[in-house]
C-alpha cells in the first residue's frame, strides 16, 4: 500500500483538475485489504433475510444501488462470516461510498460466471477490470492505490451473486494549496508587528 502522503499527493492532484489516479486491482485474491479503517460483514445493521439493502450502512459510509437482498447466513461459502448480500437478478449494482476511498476490496462469490468492476469518481470513470467468478477461496476483488465514490458491479452468466466483507479506506483529506501561502503571510505580518512593537520601545 502506498504511504498515505502520496495519496494525498494523488488526491491533491486530482481536485486540481488532473486525470484521476490509477492504481492496482485485486483480482481472484485470496485475502482483502490488510488493516482497513472499515470493513462492512453485514451484520452490523439488524436486518431480515429477504430485506433489500439499499441505504441501511450508510452511517458506515457505504449505499447500495439499486440495491441487493440480505441474507442472514451465507457462512458455507469462502472467506464469509454469516449475514451477507446477494444479487439474484444478474444485473448491475453499484456500491457508493459516501467520500473518496483510496482502496477497496469485497468477497464475492458465485457458482458460475463473471462480473465486470468498474470505478468512478465524480461520475467519471477511473478504471476496469473483468473476471470469472466461482466457489473458491481466491475471492477477494477490489482496487487499491487510487481514488474513486463508486464502485459499479456487473455480474454476467450466474443469476447469483453473493458479496460480504466489505473493506474500504477513506481518502484523506488533502491540505488546500493556499493554505501554506496562508501561513506564511500570517507568519510575515505577526514578524512585521513584533519589530514595529520592539521600535517603539526602544524609541521610548
Amino acid at each position: 500500500m502506498l504511504p498515505r502522503m502520496n495519496k494525498a499527493a494523488a488526491i491533491t492532484a486530482t481536485l486540481l483538475g488532473a486525470s484521476p489516479a490509477i492504481g492496482a486491482t485485486l483480482d481472484s485474491a485470496s485475502a482483502g485489504l490488510a488493516a482497513p479503517d472499515i470493513t462492512i460483514g453485514f451484520d452490523e445493521v439488524a436486518l431480515s433475510t429477504g430485506d433489500t439493502v439499499t441505504n441501511q450502512f450508510t452511517a458506515f459510509g457505504v449505499t447500495f444501488t439499486p440495491g441487493v437482498t440480505y441474507f442472514e447466513n451465507v457462512s458455507a461459502r469462502p472467506n464469509f462470516s454469516g449475514a451477507a448480500a446477494i444479487e439474484f437478478l444478474n444485473t448491475a449494482f453499484s456500491i457508493k461510498f459516501s467520500d473518496a476511498v483510496t482502496d477497496m476490496s469485497v468477497a464475492m462469490t458465485a457458482n458460475f460466471g463473471s462480473a465486470t468492476f468498474t470505478t468512478f469518481l465524480n461520475g467519471s470513470q477511473v478504471e476496469s477490470f473483468s473476471s470469472a467468478l466461482d466457489l473458491s477461496s481466491n475471492n477477494f476483488y477490489g482496487f487499491t492505490n487510487s481514488l474513486f465514490d463508486e464502485v459499479v458491479v456487473n455480474p454476467a452468466g450466474s443469476t447469483t451473486v453473493a458479496l460480504d466483507n466489505l473493506s474500504f479506506n477513506v481518502a484523506p483529506i488533502p491540505v488546500p494549496a493556499s493554505l501554506p501561502l496562508l501561513a506564511a503571510g500570517l507568519g510575515g505580518l505577526v514578524y512585521i508587528r513584533a519589530r514595529k512593537t520592539k521600535k517603539g520601545c526602544s524609541a521610548t
